[in-house]
C-alpha cells in the first residue's frame, strides 16, 4: 500500500495577492532549478525519499486520498513518471489533476522512446551504445529504457530504475484518458525527451505567451494523421467504431501500393462521417496515386475547407500543389525560368571550405555554369581549421561585392539560381534557403510550425528526392532570425564586419546559426529565398560534438535569451518524395502560387 503522506498537503490561504504555488513532483532535490516561468512561484518538492529535504514525504500516487482538491497552480514532473508501472501512471496523472486548480497544468517531461526506438534501428546501434552525454555523464540506450545504471546501483533503491516508457501519442493517450483538457508538447530540454504541457482545463492567451506554447493537440485527434499510412490516435474507448476500423483498413492498403482498396475503404468511411478532414486527405493521396488529378484536387480542396490543423492542413496543400505538377507534367509544362534582371546583375565571389576534390570539382562546374551569366569568382579553402576560420579567410581574399557561402555538398537544381538569388540580395541584406523567425536552442528548425521558412532537398537513390517543405507559401521570407548555413549570401563588407566565430565554433557546428542570428540582433534583414531548390547530402545524427557546440552557443547568447527551450527537438515537419527535379520546380511554383 501507499505510505502515509508525512507532510499532508493543504490549500493554501486564498487572497488576490497569494502567490501561485507549483509542487514538483520527484525532482531529488532542491538545489536543482525548476526552469524560469516558475522564478517567482512557491516551490515546494515532493518525493518519496525523506533522505532529499523533500517538504512533503510522498507517494505520488496516494495523492488523490491524501491531499486537498485545487490546491496548486502547477505541477512540475521531470523524469518521474516513467518510474511507475504503466497502470500506476494513471493513478499519478490523476492525483495531479485533483490537486491542480481549474487554470492548472502539469509540466511533463520523460523520455521519448518512440524516438529512440527509431534512432536504434535506423542506426542499427546497440543498446549499450552511447547516445549523448548528459551532466552526470554518458547515456546509454539501456539507461533511457531502464534506468540510469549507476544511480541505480549506488542507491540500491529498485524505484530508480524505469518501469514504463513512453512515445508522443502514448503519452498524449495518457494524459487524455485521465481527464486533462488542453495538451501541448513544446521544444524539449534535453536530448529525446517528451515535454508536455497538459492543463487541467485550458490555457489563457496570458499563461501560453508565459509558457511559449503554440497550437494545443486537437481535442478529437481521431484521424488527424498527417500521412496516409500512420496510425491515427483514436480514443474513443470503443473497439467496434467502424470509421476507425476502415481508416486503418484503408491507411494500410495504402501503405502496400493497394490504391484502389484503399479508396474503397475510405470512401466507406466518408459515407458515415463525412466531416473528417483527413478521410477526403487519405481519398485525395489515393486519387492522386491513381493519376485520377481531378477527383484528387476535389478531395484535398474538400480537406481544406474543414480546416484541419497543422501537419495535415500543409500536407494536404503540399499533395494538392503535387496533383497540379503532375497536371502540368502530363501536359507538357515546364516550370517557368526567371529572367536575369539586369538591374540585379552583380559580380559574385563564391566561397567553399573543401577537402573533398571529387565534391569540390562538381561545385566549382556547377556554379560556372549556374553563374554564366554573371562575373564570379569561386575561392576554395582546401585546409580550413574549421567552417568559420575557413570562411574568414576567405572572405579577406574575396574581390566582389557580393559573397556566397556554399557547403560543397550542396546541389542546386534552379537552373535561373542566379536570377532568384540576386533578386533576394536585392531585398534583403542576408539572404539562405531555410530558417526560422524563432529559436528554440541549438538548431535553426527546433522551434517547428509556424516559425520556419523554405525547403531543403536529400537524394533518394532512385534520381527522386524526399523535400522538407518548412514553409513555401511566399518567393521569400523576411525578417527572420536565423538561417541554415548550407547556403547564405550576403554583402562581403557586411560579413567581414561580423566575421564568424571561429574561437567559440571551431569546428563544422553551430557557427551559422550565431552568425546569422547576430546578423538579426543587428537589425539586418535575414531572409529565404524559398524558391531556389537546394539538396543536400543526408544530414548525420546529433552527436557528441554537435550537443558540444549547441552548448556553447546556448551559453554564448543566454544573455539575450535566457534559459533556451531546447538543446534537442525533432519538430513535426512536412515532407514529400518527389519523382525528378522539374516536378519539384513545378511544385513550387504552385505552392507560392506565382509563375516565377
Amino acid at each position: 500500500m501507499f505510505e502515509v503522506l508525512k507532510n499532508p498537503i493543504t490549500r493554501p490561504p486564498g487572497g488576490k495577492g497569494a502567490a501561485r504555488r507549483v509542487l514538483n513532483v520527484g525532482g531529488g532535490s532542491k538545489g536543482v532549478a525548476l526552469p524560469p516561468h516558475f522564478r517567482d512561484w512557491e516551490q515546494l518538492l515532493l518525493d518519496i525519499d525523506p533522505r532529499v529535504g523533500a517538504d512533503l514525504v510522498c507517494d505520488a500516487r496516494a495523492l488523490r486520498e491524501s491531499a486537498a482538491a485545487n490546491s496548486f497552480d502547477a505541477v512540475y514532473c521531470s523524469h518521474n513518471l516513467e518510474h511507475y508501472y504503466r497502470h500506476d501512471v494513471d493513478k499519478v496523472l490523476k492525483g495531479f489533476l485533483h490537486l491542480l486548480k481549474t487554470d492548472g497544468f502539469a509540466e511533463i517531461r520523460v523520455p521519448d522512446i518512440g524516438e529512440l526506438i527509431k534512432l536504434l534501428a535506423k542506426d542499427e546501434l546497440d543498446l549499450e551504445q552511447e547516445i549523448y552525454k548528459a551532466n552526470v555523464g554518458p547515456i546509454t540506450a539501456h539507461d533511457m529504457i531502464y534506468g540510469y545504471a549507476p544511480e541505480i546501483e549506488a542507491s540500491g533503491q529498485d524505484f530508480y530504475a524505469h518501469k514504463t516508457g513512453f512515445s508522443r501519442d502514448s503519452l498524449l493517450r495518457a494524459l487524455r484518458s485521465n481527464g486533462f483538457g488542453e495538451i501541448y508538447f513544446t521544444p524539449s530540454l534535453a536530448m529525446l525527451e517528451l515535454h508536455a504541457f497538459a492543463f487541467k482545463t485550458k490555457a489563457d492567451a496570458a499563461m501560453r505567451a508565459t509558457l511559449g506554447l503554440g497550437e494545443p493537440v486537437a481535442t478529437q485527434a481521431r484521424h488527424e494523421a498527417a500521412l496516409p499510412a500512420r496510425r491515427a490516435v483514436h480514443d474513443t474507448g470503443s473497439e467496434a467504431d467502424p470509421v476507425e476500423a476502415l481508416y486503418q483498413r484503408a491507411s494500410a492498403a495504402f501503405g502496400a501500393g493497394d490504391w484502389g482498396r484503399a479508396a474503397a475503404s475510405t470512401e466507406q468511411a466518408l459515407a458515415l462521417e463525412p466531416a473528417l478532414p483527413a478521410l477526403h486527405y487519405l481519398l485525395g493521396c489515393c486519387r492522386l496515386e491513381q493519376a485520377e488529378h481531378a477527383s484528387a484536387l476535389q478531395s484535398f480542396a474538400r480537406c481544406l475547407e474543414l480546416r484541419p490543423k497543422y501537419p495535415l492542413s500543409a500536407e494536404t496543400r503540399a499533395r494538392q500543389a503535387l496533383c497540379r505538377a503532375r497536371i502540368d507534367l502530363a501536359n507538357g509544362r515546364a516550370a517557368a525560368i526567371e529572367p536575369l534582371s539586369p538591374q540585379h546583375k552583380q559580380p559574385m565571389s563564391v566561397l567553399i571550405c573543401s577537402r573533398s576534390a571529387q565534391r569540390l570539382a562538381q561545385a566549382e562546374a556547377m556554379y560556372h555554369r549556374l553563374l554564366a551569366e554573371v562575373p564570379h569568382e569561386i575561392i576554395v579553402i582546401g585546409d580550413a581549421r574549421s567552417h568559420a576560420e575557413g570562411y574568414n579567410r576567405a572572405l579577406r581574399q574575396a574581390r566582389h561585392d557580393i559573397v556566397l557561402l556554399a557547403h560543397d555538398d550542396a546541389s542546386i537544381l534552379s537552373p535561373d539560381f542566379a536570377a532568384r538569388l540576386l533578386r533576394g540580395m536585392s531585398r534583403h541584406d542576408l539572404v539562405g534557403i531555410a530558417g526560422t523567425r524563432k529559436l528554440a536552442g541549438g538548431a535553426w528548425h527546433f522551434a517547428g510550425y509556424p516559425h520556419l521558412a523554405g525547403q531543403i532537398g536529400i537524394p533518394t537513390g532512385d534520381g527522386g528526392y524526399g523535400v522538407t517543405l518548412y514553409d513555401v507559401m511566399e518567393r521569400e521570407t523576411k525578417r527572420l532570425q536565423a538561417l541554415d548555413g548550407l547556403l547564405l549570401a550576403t554583402r562581403r563588407e557586411t560579413a567581414l564586419r561580423l566575421g564568424f566565430d571561429e574561437a567559440v565554433f571551431e569546428g563544422r557546428h553551430l557557427y551559422d546559426l550565431d552568425f546569422s542570428l547576430r546578423a538579426s540582433q543587428e537589425g539586418l534583414d535575414c531572409a529565404t529565398c524559398n524558391d531556389i531548390l537546394v539538396v543536400r547530402d543526408p544530414q548525420g545524427s546529433y552527436d557528441e560534438h554537435w550537443l558540444k557546440y549547441s552548448q556553447r552557443f546556448l551559453d554564448k547568447h543566454k544573455s539575450r535569451f535566457g534559459p533556451m527551450q531546447s538543446v534537442f527537438f525533432k519538430p513535426e515537419l512536412v515532407s514529400l518524395p518527389l519523382g525528378s527535379a522539374e516536378e519539384w520546380r513545378l511544385l513550387t511554383q504552385h505552392l507560392i502560387g506565382g509563375e516565377n
